[in-house]
């Protein structure tokens, strides 16, 4: 296949539009933040945390809720070097088709408890690889969830997929059991970078696993992309991202790579002199979103790139984009449930966290109707007015922060802490707050939208010391 040369007009096209003195301010405020998938951030769950709790919440949703679920896959034949998720190495069958009969349990048992009661809009396996998974044991998962749950006609199904696993029989079996998204896990394609994590994923192994997929009949597709990897830079990200625009995706997530090797130890792998500086991250982040915005995609939240008609960015205008766990999400649920090891699911009440042990997992779930719970959160105080600032911020980068605050019953005497914290930026034009208690973030400073949340994080220090979280650009 020859080789584009949009990556080049575009790299030149990026680096001369770039603000210097925007680029100086937002590396200025730079620190360790949550992403903000949830509020608050997982590791204040609690341990320990009351499993009576957690199935009254499930008793407690009210009939005709709209459920999310989620299905965590903790496996892999190899281990990329960059990867943060709960995850295990196996190159046996046996261990993850043993996995795949307890997921069915659990499944059957949250399913029993919730009586049929509810409406399934989203079903999106994660991992790990999903792809591990063989036909026959998918096939069953989904069976499972069938026998158990209602799922709306226009349901989203969508499973993260290692394109080195893929092939025709699979792309067919997708298809057959109703998955209508894939995200494939691309992260780049320039040899380099991927030899250095330990994913060698060349161009024409995830163009036939597209090619499958399409002849399958999935045609909605996630391009995943990191941006920070190890000797990458502006110009191997661009040349790889116009490579992954041959592959017509209808949406792109370009995420930071969150280098934390004092959690992940595989991440030591990685030569630290081969990371890119925050400066560095800076460019490949505006370089790429710059490349995707010339290509007709809109950008969505911090990461995400959409088309004009995609049903996201018709629900960031109709201001009901949500954010979880998995990423962006079009519809909100009123629930979100979580299967396997680490899986979290999210309620009206609050958090709760299945266990990482598989030990206690198996026993659970084999011994008993309740979920296996092992951390878990109530809300509390101004976790929902919080929370839903925080949410709108990262979804639609602008929010009134009184009204949300006065609508949750508060004083608005509470805020004038956050709007302390606000007022560095406002004053250097990385975010904008009228008299009417209107935030806004402009787009060109998105990078700075989690630092600009964190004002509004009741519980996070000014200083990381504990390195719980990433570094925002």
């Amino acid at each position: 296949m020859p080789i584009p040369i949009n990556g080049l007009i575009a790299y030149i096209l990026a680096m001369s539009i770039g603000n210097p003195d925007l680029k100086q301010k937002i590396l200025a405020y730079d620190r360790a933040v949550p992403r903000y998938t949830s509020y608050p951030a997982a590791p204040l769950f609690q341990a320990d945390f009351p499993i009576s709790t957690v199935t009254s919440w499930i008793d407690d949703l009210p009939q005709g809720s709209k459920l999310s679920l989620y299905v965590h896959i903790p496996f892999c034949p190899k281990l990329c070097h960059y990867c943060g998720c709960f995850t295990h190495i196996t190159s046996r069958y046996a261990p993850v088709e043993d996995y795949a009969h307890l997921i069915r349990r659990e499944i059957a048992s949250m399913g029993r408890r919730m009586q049929n009661r509810h409406i399934v809009t989203h079903l999106h396996f994660g991992g790990g690889s999903p792809t591990m998974l063989h036909e026959q044991d998918f096939r069953l998962i989904m069976d499972t969830f069938h026998e158990f749950f209602a799922f709306d006609d226009d349901a989203e199904i969508a499973v993260e997929v290692d394109p080195r696993h893929m092939n025709a029989s699979l792309a067919q079996c997708y298809a057959e059991s109703g998955v209508n998204r894939i995200s494939l896990g691309v992260q780049d394609f320039d040899d380099k970078v991927m030899e250095t994590v330990n994913r060698v994923q060349p161009f024409d192994v995830v163009y036939s696993a597209v090619q499958n997929l399409r002849s399958a009949g999935i045609t909605k597709f996630n391009l995943d992309f990191i941006y920070g990897l190890p000797y990458q830079t502006v110009r191997s990200l661009t040349r790889s991202m116009d490579y992954a625009l041959l592959l017509k995706p209808d949406r792109f997530a370009l995420y930071g790579y969150a280098h934390v090797p004092w959690k992940k130890k595989n991440m030591r792998l990685i030569p630290e002199d081969s990371l890119p500086g925050n400066a560095a991250r800076y460019d490949l982040f505006n370089t790429g979103a710059q490349v995707l915005e010339e290509a007709g995609f809109r950008p969505i939240g911090i990461d995400h790139f959409v088309k004009n008609v995609d049903d996201m960015a018709e629900a960031q205008d109709a201001g009901t984009l949500g954010r979880n766990f998995q990423g962006y999400t079009n519809v909100a649920p009123d629930a979100l449930i979580g299967f396997g090891v680490s899986a979290i699911s999210q309620y009206p009440q609050g958090f709760a966290q299945n266990t990482t042990a598989s030990h206690d997992y198996q026993e659970a779930v084999l011994h008993s109707d309740a979920p296996p719970i092992a951390k878990g959160y109530s809300y509390q105080g101004q976790d929902l007015a919080r929370k839903e600032i925080i949410e709108r911020l990262m979804c639609d980068l602008h929010v009134n922060i009184r009204d949300v605050w006065t609508r949750h019953g508060h004083d608005l005497e509470h805020l004038e802490v956050c709007q302390t914290l606000l007022a560095p930026f406002v004053k250097d034009g990385l975010a904008i707050l009228d008299q009417n208690g209107l935030l806004t973030v402009p787009r060109e400073a998105r990078q700075v939208v989690r630092i600009v949340a964190s004002c509004f994080d009741e519980y996070l220090l000014p200083i990381d010391t504990e390195q719980r979280h990433s570094m925002a650009v």
